[in-house]
């Protein structure tokens, strides 16, 4: 997940979005260190739901569903992803906790608001 993408981010500051919104502005959320949860129809409810509280917690962090992904559940930040089947995978807190503004932020502490709302 990188390259190129919008000149406006999409909020990114543990906002949660019910539709899919534009994949360019999300992109240009990770290079602000964001972390961008994504879920298919494939995804359980309660993973969904659990995974929405964890967001609204979390700043520097986005959802949003995505149908064209092949696992139930992705994360994304800037070079970095993750698939998984359910929200319990240790690997999903692992992964939100080392990237969140983790190293591979190429614009670290840039705004998470002020960007696109869906």
């Amino acid at each position: 997940m990188g390259g190129d993408h919008n000149p406006v981010w999409a909020n990114c500051n543990g906002d949660v979005y019910d539709k899919e919104i534009d994949e360019t502005n999300a992109v240009h959320s990770l290079e602000h260190g964001a972390v961008w949860i994504t879920y298919t129809d494939k995804a359980a409810a309660t993973d969904v739901s659990t995974l929405k509280e964890r967001v609204k917690k979390t700043p520097y962090t986005l959802m949003s569903p995505f149908a064209g992904q092949s696992s139930p559940i992705t994360l994304s930040a800037w070079g970095k992803q993750l698939s998984v089947d359910a929200a319990s995978d240790p690997r999903v807190e692992k992964f939100l906790t080392k990237y969140v503004q983790g190293e591979q932020t190429p614009e670290p502490g840039a705004a998470c608001t002020g960007g696109k709302m869906a």
